[in-house]
């Protein structure tokens, strides 16, 4: 092999390792710097709609806990809702929140949903998201639409 093939070689090796150095250093400074965090919740979040006729809407709101600290706001809002619905999108301005000594903590995030009560007879498996705009964290929700009473509904695990 020529001088000048090793010499580009090595200088191509120590360049590829210097580019893989910063990315990591990156992406470590980036998990180390966020300290918010979306909370799950023990079970999942859901909502009950009777089915019904066209013309009929169902409007609710699903609530979600944001711990930590953040210095920017965290944009928030839900997706894969049924066919049609809608959900507010919205923000939480710079802040804090953490647990008390007891354990609990204060919910400081809500989405409202709305739609059409005539969607097809299912269980969507909605999602709530929070944003940073670097990180994007999710929690499950279930929006049912069912000819059940909403109390069979909630009941039913």
């Amino acid at each position: 092999m020529s001088r000048i093939a090793r010499s580009v070689l090595v200088l191509a090796s120590v360049l590829l390792s210097l580019a893989g150095t910063s990315v990591v250093a990156s992406a470590q400074t980036a998990s180390q710097t966020r300290t918010w965090h979306l909370e799950q919740f023990d079970r999942t979040s859901r909502m009950c709609v009777q089915h019904g006729p066209d013309g009929r809407t169902h409007a609710s709101y699903f609530i979600f806990v944001v711990s930590g600290k953040w210095a920017t706001d965290l944009e928030f809002g839900m997706r894969d809702l049924p066919p049609g619905w809608t959900a507010t999108e919205h923000h939480l301005p710079p802040g804090s929140n953490f647990h008390d000594p007891d354990g609990s903590i204060t919910v400081n995030g809500f989405v409202g949903v709305q739609g059409s009560a005539s969607v097809p007879l299912a269980t969507y498996h909605a999602h709530i998201w929070v944003s940073d705009g670097t990180v994007t964290e999710t929690l499950p929700t279930d929006i049912i639409v069912t000819t059940e009473s909403w109390v069979d509904c909630m009941n039913r695990r």
